[in-house]
């Protein structure tokens, strides 16, 4: 398969704190050279697991995208045994306009995995995330909301899964919220 067209600014295997963004290039009207840049904050101190926290898969989603930029703005090495991986807008041009679908492609970034890494810039996005990111983890938490035509009341909730004791791992997060 095709390698991803996406390139990280930051190096996931560096200790410390590092800013960056997942760089997608993308030729536009106002720039023939441009990319799609979106942001990740990658934290890391020593061994450990490795978390992946997400936000934003929808643009209209803002609850994830606040919490996780608040996190990736507070959270040092220090605090951390392991890595923690944030992206706090995946779906980045979408969060750019407010809008559940990205204006590029009108793709919905959470309808679109796996993804192709010769497809359209949000199915580029879910492979990268697919092929690249999900590998890295050893735990993953992405943060939905209703976006602007659904209200939730709080709630964590996971998937039905096969492997019974994943199964377990993931309800024991799930209720740790604490959620209604």
């Amino acid at each position: 398969m095709r390698a991803s067209p996406i390139t990280p600014t930051v190096d996931f295997d560096a200790d410390g704190e590092q800013h960056g963004f997942l760089k997608l290039p993308y030729s536009r009207d106002d720039s023939a050279w441009g990319a799609v840049m979106i942001p990740v904050a990658v934290v890391k101190r020593g061994e450990g697991p490795t978390v992946l926290l997400t936000g934003g898969n929808h643009g209209d989603e803002y609850e994830g995208p606040v919490a996780l930029s608040k996190l990736a703005g507070e959270l040092r090495a220090h605090d951390v045994r392991g890595r923690v991986i944030i992206i706090p807008f995946m779906n980045y041009p979408a969060f750019q306009t407010g809008t559940r679908t990205s204006p590029i492609d009108a793709g919905n970034l959470n309808r679109s995995f796996p993804g192709r890494p010769d497809g359209t810039v949000t199915e580029k996005i879910a492979d990268y995330f697919q092929r690249y990111l999900l590998p890295l983890a050893d735990y993953v938490l992405d943060i939905h909301a209703g976006g602007r035509t659904l209200d939730f009341v709080p709630f964590a909730a996971i998937h039905v899964l096969d492997d019974k004791a994943q199964q377990a791992r993931c309800e024991a997060a799930m209720r740790a919220f604490c959620a209604p």
